[in-house]
């Protein structure tokens, strides 16, 4: 080749990678806006529960109060220090009643990161262009993800230091890496299923070569893991987070996995929850058809092999565990997923296209997943401008706020917003900062939960429709208690079931009468 021609083609190279990187500031900027106007409508009141127990955390912390959800008792309830302490520190210098938004806009960011790091990573792997587009365009367009990245909550700050460790992995920057290594652990537990799928990786594929190198920034990591696992230790007398034994014993983890739960937790990956039995056989089908190009996917690029291994880790604890599937537990392995099905849409595509003798052009596949998911995305927000979630817990907790004093005590199970709003004392039903819940669960079985409605006698307890038969038993001590101590105040109509709210008759901490508490709350439906 001639000089000439070498020049022609490094031109028409840089001059296709240009434009590559411009259409990749245009995705982001995209993006970027999706994932703002999705947010409009969720604020304020409208995040996910559980960041606002999160917030609390930080609210407190930043007030000087200690890293705690109840002043004065040292219980972990967040799986999420690291994204407490951003929130604590942003807001102390910006104002804390605007935590909020910091959250919102600090998932927004991440997310983005996210994607700006993801992008870096399979370029630095060589992934075909083709490939990387589809994997792109879903992270930035999947309804799921964007509802996630506006949540509130720690998950898209986790995925954010996923991609950044991936990165540096690929660089071979291993101090980088175990200083990322550190904040993932901080950012949530089940980060440390990623951090094993990336000890695999570098462990297999340096096979004993320089590994002294890796000596130090490993002492620096698990330095940083047993610092932070120390002061949980003498701060809160535990290293597990009370919020894992919460949701551990509340959704009875460690069981044996039935059929609904396997298929609920595959239906993540494959939605196919509604065909039952015959969503499994679906989901064992595409599994199997996804493992041909995995298997290829991980011997063309090895530096992707971390996420290869990590899908199948983390969906094989999950099995082994029995840990609750709340859809923010199950997005870094979508992430994950999600590259393999990319690479496995292509993958079948071309070979399709070979097979027929039908030239693929590259921009085909990825431009119809877009087209398809910025569909999605269009009707999702179309959903939320015009059908606004019900104020619940906003107006449970003016309802509080109005009745019950400062000093009072509430007890029920979502704590998240009722509890950030009010800042009233919390006995939490579900375990995640009150450790007496767990142990009455596990003392008294089925008859728990009115044990602990007396054992606790909070000014205010707010119940849901299924749990009041067993408030209303006769031959239940407790429940007779519950009925001569308590008076009920007003309901709250969900799609899935009824709020029920009720004082205690007897408290000092309770003004004004329920009744026109309830006169109040008509009128204002």
């Amino acid at each position: 080749m001639s000089s000439f021609q070498t020049h022609v083609t490094q031109t028409v190279a840089r001059s296709g990678q240009g434009r590559e990187r411009t259409l990749f500031w245009i995705l982001l900027a995209a993006a970027g806006i999706v994932r703002v106007l999705s947010a409009i409508p969720l604020l304020p009141d409208g995040l996910f529960d559980d960041a606002y127990t999160t917030f609390r955390y930080a609210q407190n912390l930043a007030r000087g109060w200690g890293l705690v959800f109840n002043p004065g008792e040292h219980v972990l309830g967040t799986t999420s220090p690291l994204f407490t302490f951003l929130l604590a520190g942003v807001g102390r210098v910006v104002g804390l009643q605007h935590l909020e938004i910091i959250a919102v806009a600090s998932g927004i960011l991440a997310s983005l990161g996210m994607l700006y790091f993801t992008e870096a990573s399979l370029s630095l792997a060589e992934l075909g262009s083709e490939v990387k587009w589809i994997y792109l365009i879903v992270l930035a367009f999947l309804p799921s993800v964007i509802a996630n990245a506006t949540s509130g909550m720690e998950t898209p700050l986790v995925l954010f230091l996923m991609s950044v460790s991936l990165y540096m992995a690929l660089q071979e920057r291993w101090t980088a890496l175990a200083c990322v290594g550190v904040l993932l652990f901080l950012g949530r537990v089940d980060a440390g299923i990623w951090l094993l799928a990336l000890g695999i990786h570098i462990l297999l594929s340096r096979k004993g070569r320089g590994l002294r190198e890796l000596a130090c920034p490993l002492a620096f990591f698990l330095g940083g893991v047993l610092s932070w696992l120390a002061f949980t230790k003498i701060y809160y007398g535990s290293v597990v987070p009370q919020s894992v034994v919460g949701k551990a014993a509340s959704h009875g983890a460690f069981a044996v996995p039935d059929v609904r739960y396997i298929l609920t937790l595959l239906s993540a990956f494959v939605p196919a929850a509604r065909l039952g039995g015959w969503g499994l056989f679906l989901i064992g089908t595409i599994f199997l058809v996804l493992l041909f190009p995995a298997v290829d996917l991980w011997k063309q690029k090895p530096g992707l092999r971390p996420v290869i291994y990590f899908f199948p880790l983390y969906v094989g604890i999950f099995l082994a565990s029995r840990a609750p599937l709340f859809s923010w537990y199950l997005l870094p392995p979508k992430w994950a997923f999600y590259l393999i099905a990319a690479y496995a849409l292509w993958y079948i595509a071309a070979r399709a296209a070979g097979f027929v003798q039908v030239k693929l052009e590259p921009a085909v596949v990825p431009a119809f997943v877009g087209i398809v998911l910025l569909a999605m995305s269009v009707q999702v927000l179309r959903q939320e401008f015009s059908e606004p979630r019900p104020p619940v817990s906003a107006e449970i907790s003016n309802l509080i706020e109005k009745n019950v004093s400062p000093a009072g005590s509430l007890f029920l199970e979502h704590i998240g917003l009722v509890g950030f709003k009010t800042g009233r004392y919390i006995y939490d039903s579900m375990g995640l900062v009150t450790p007496a819940t767990t142990r009455l669960q596990r003392q008294y079985g089925p008859d728990w939960l009115t044990k602990a409605a007396r054992q606790f006698q909070a000014d205010a307890v707010i119940l849901y429709s299924p749990d009041l038969p067993s408030f209303q038993a006769g031959g239940n001590a407790d429940a007779v208690w519950f009925q001569n101590a308590y008076t009920h105040v007003a309901d709250f109509h969900l799609p899935e079931f009824d709020v029920v709210v009720f004082f205690r008759k007897d408290s000092p901490h309770i003004s004004g009468s329920p009744l026109q508490t309830s006169r109040i709350l008509l009128d204002s439906h």
